[in-house]
């Protein structure tokens, strides 16, 4: 019994301690993020998209976890032309804050453009999830439904968002 416990103990002891090494590698990983980025060559300083890129990579060095900045972040990147490092940024921001669906509905914009509509039918739902009167994301839906073929799905989505915003 006693020697149970102790390679049970120990098992747990070594579980904990790699366990720490993967955390301890992502937070340094996730941190390095944003020292030297892809896009950054692409940065022209006297352009404003582009400098406002630069304050938002510096105000995330120093605030890592915030859904906004990486939203931000996203958006300006997807201004800029790099939407592959725009859904990075998007996914940090709900990774940080799953409720944050202004990145939801983001993310599903990116993922739509590339004919993701598994990816963008998620992240347009998780968006009416936070935000139920999301009428844009709604009609996102409704399109992706269309597209699929799944008619009267797509009119009630087309409906209900026309219910909330006529416009």
């Amino acid at each position: 019994m006693k020697q149970t416990l102790l390679i049970a103990a120990a098992t747990l002891a070594l579980l904990a301690a790699s366990g720490c090494a993967e955390l301890a590698q992502r937070f340094e990983r996730d941190k390095n993020a944003y020292e030297n980025p892809f896009y950054a060559k692409y940065l022209n300083t006297g352009a404003p998209v582009d400098a406002q890129i630069t304050r938002t990579l510096d105000a995330l060095r120093t605030n890592p976890d915030s859904p906004e900045l990486h939203n931000r972040l996203g958006s300006l990147l997807v201004q800029k032309g790099f939407p592959k490092d725009a859904e990075v940024e998007f996914e940090r921001a709900v990774n940080a804050d799953k409720r944050f669906y202004p990145a939801w509905y983001n993310l599903g914009l990116v993922r739509a453009s590339r004919g993701d509509e598994l990816g963008a039918r998620r992240a347009f739902s998780q968006t009416i999830e936070h935000k139920p009167g999301h009428a844009v994301a709604l009609f996102q839906l409704g399109l992706i439904e269309e597209k699929m073929h799944h008619n009267e799905r797509a009119v009630k989505y087309y409906a209900k968002a026309y219910g909330i915003n006529p416009s």
